[in-house]
């Protein structure tokens, strides 16, 4: 039976394989025997069925890649075999990913702690695949993340991101994100213009809740009496203000002050405000100790008798022990005013940032600082009421083991007195205090001579914003000032009181330095040329004039500087090509301080100036860039109260 069986069986494969081999002999005959247009037809054919059947494979990869091979194909056919291989590929792809999840889910199962996989799994419930591939092809904004394009914009300053806005949908936004971070809204009797401007902002914000997204911080700056007017406008900022949904940092600035209903209003909109800032004559926020989610906290009040007590700063301190970083306090210096109970809060040992700016400043204030050791950045700016005893405290810094035990993690340190020019051995305390610091960043030593300053420069090897004031400038003292810096400064303010030339003749000096961003020069006897009585308008065209073009050759000089700064003014370069001038005596070559050099420098480097400093502007002021030139051109360090900006020191 079995043999039978066998035999029959083997019969029947011999005649069933018999016709397939003749069967694909004679098709393999057929197909040589076409020409190749066809041939390549009957391949694509082949593939696109066998893909259609979700039998896509190795074999079919090969089929379709002879097909792109094949000379002479028709653009419809190349079409259709790239956009079959696509879908395919993509739906083998999309099937590996996901046996890959499979994978990680079973790993996590059998391993909770594994970090990789954690990542992995991060990721993707983030929306984020690693394998995600882009295209040369592809527009730029595609093939790079948006958060990449947000970061870069982020270090470009406002004048020049606006171009952003005609470039694409996609680079607008982004720009508009930045532009419109921080809103400032000017309010005044005499400021109609700006007045318009602030209640179309209101407005917006109401009825479009993307841009109301984009203003995280918002600054008003007052300046009304008491009156029907001030009413209106405090009644439709009240209104419009939960409509600033993602609002978080908040300023107050000017006349009328802060007061109990609007801190009220703000309480009940804002509650988490991360940072809130109250800068005026007068203390009047009665119960902004009720915020209690605060990371920065500024008061400048000119005089203590406002509504509010002044103990009530203590209370914000304590009330926000636990988030509060940044403490910035101002007072008058003409009056007698002491910080010493707010100092009594135990928030201050947790402060990273702490700014005293214009006040006095007590023995007491002080011994609480030396026990801050959290400290990142410190400004003290104002008068000591015992200077000899600040000695001692800065005297008492030792280093052990490579650590300092005064303020180990500074990295910004802003030094600025009144009345204290001849308090030598405070100077020399304080330089000594500094030496030794590879983290420092910032520096600001305000009056301190320039022979303790530049004993200690070449031990801040990671320097980046400086502050420098030089009494009598020569060029031996400013080859030995840019020798003693880094050469990745990013911000440079020297002041003079006497030169002996002009200071835009030294400009090549600052060259050196590629990544120079901001560099401001400035002289206390030369101010930008008023027209009087006593000038005629042809002698005020031409000293203005004169001006202008000695700033440009500033900026010409020093190809890499995005902001100007020209004895206390501030301007935005613009350049056009070719607008950096060689500096060498050579044949041909365009020597520095040349008529011709600056012809050249006035065609091609523009200077578009950036609003005046106000009166009470705080830290944030115009926009300069980055936060190392705010740091250094702060508006409020110095401050100068009854003189213009045009007559200020800087």
């Amino acid at each position: 039976m079995f043999p039978a069986a066998a035999a029959e069986s083997g019969q029947a494969s011999t005649s069933t394989v018999g016709p397939q081999d003749e069967l694909s002999a004679c098709v393999a005959q057929a197909i040589q025997s076409l020409p190749v247009s066809r041939k390549a037809d009957f391949l694509l054919k082949t593939a696109l069925t066998l893909v259609e059947s979700g039998q896509y494979g190795e074999d079919v990869e090969n089929y379709l890649e002879i097909f792109l091979k094949t000379p002479g194909l028709a653009k419809d056919q190349m079409v259709g075999a790239l956009l079959a291989r696509g879908r395919a590929r993509r739906s083998a792809g999309k099937a590996l990913l996901a046996k890959a999840q499979q994978d990680f889910e079973a790993v996590a199962r059998l391993d909770p702690s594994n970090r990789e996989v954690a990542h992995f799994l991060r990721s993707e419930s983030k929306g984020t695949s690693r394998l995600s591939i882009h295209f040369t092809s592809e527009p730029a904004h595609r093939r790079t993340p948006p958060e990449v394009w947000s970061r870069i914009a982020s270090f470009i300053p406002r004048f020049h991101l606006r171009n952003w806005l005609y470039v694409s949908a996609f680079h607008r936004d982004i720009a508009q994100s930045v532009i419109f971070r921080t809103m400032d809204i000017y309010f005044g009797e005499e400021q109609q213009d700006n007045m318009h401007r602030g209640m179309d902002i209101f407005d917006r914000v109401k009825w479009d809740q993307a841009f109301a997204r984009k203003i995280k911080t918002l600054r008003l700056h007052w300046a009304y009496e008491e009156g029907d007017m001030l009413d209106v406008m405090t009644r439709i900022f009240r209104n419009a203000l939960p409509s600033f949904i993602a609002l978080r940092e908040f300023e107050w600035i000017g006349y009328p002050e802060l007061r109990v209903e609007m801190v009220q209003a703000i309480l009940s909109s804002h509650p988490n405000l991360q940072s809130l800032g109250l800068i005026g004559w007068h203390f009047d926020a009665e119960g902004v100790s009720r915020f209690s989610r605060l990371t920065k906290f500024t008061l400048r009040a000119e005089d203590d008798d406002g509504f509010a007590d002044m103990g009530e700063v203590r209370t914000v301190l304590d009330n926000n022990s636990r988030t509060l970083r940044h403490l910035c306090l101002g007072a008058y210096l003409a009056r007698n005013h002491s910080w010493d109970t707010a100092f009594q809060s135990v928030t201050i040992k947790n402060l990273t940032h702490l700014d005293l700016v214009d006040t006095r400043i007590s023995h007491i204030v002080l011994a609480r600082i030396a026990h801050a050791h959290q400290l990142q950045s410190l400004t003290l700016h104002g008068t000591f009421e015992e200077p000899s005893s600040a000695s001692v405290v800065f005297g008492s810094d030792h280093i052990i083991d490579g650590r300092h035990t005064f303020l180990p993690h500074l990295e910004a340190f802003r030094f600025v007195l009144v009345g204290h020019d001849h308090e030598l051995v405070l100077f020399q305390n304080v330089v000594q205090f500094l030496r030794q610091r590879p983290k420092l960043r910032r520096l600001d030593l305000g009056n301190c001579p320039w022979d303790l300053v530049s004993s200690v420069l070449p031990d801040l090897v990671e320097l980046k914003v400086l502050r420098v004031r030089i009494a009598n400038l020569t060029a031996e003292i400013m080859g030995n000032l840019v020798k003693s810096l880094p050469k990745d400064m990013v911000a440079i303010h020297l002041a003079v009181t006497a030169s002996d030339k002009s200071l835009h003749l030294y400009a090549s000096q600052f060259a050196s330095f590629p990544n120079l961003h901001l560099l401001h020069l400035s002289n206390s006897t030369h101010r930008r040329p008023l027209s009087n009585m006593m000038m005629s308008e042809k002698d005020f065209l031409y000293q203005t004039d004169l001006w202008m073009s000695q700033a440009r050759h500033v900026a010409a000089y020093v190809p890499s500087l995005d902001f100007l700064g020209w004895n206390g003014e501030h301007y935005v370069v613009v350049r056009g090509e070719g607008s950096s001038v060689q500096l060498s005596g050579a044949s041909g070559v365009v020597e520095e301080g040349s008529a011709l050099g600056l012809e050249l420098e006035n065609s091609r480097v523009e200077l578009k100036e950036l609003p005046a400093r106000r009166r009470l502007d705080c830290s944030k002021g115009v926009d300069l860039g980055s936060e190392d030139a705010c740091w250094l051109e702060r508006k409020d360090v110095p401050i100068d109260y009854e003189l213009p900006s045009t007559d200020a020191q800087s």
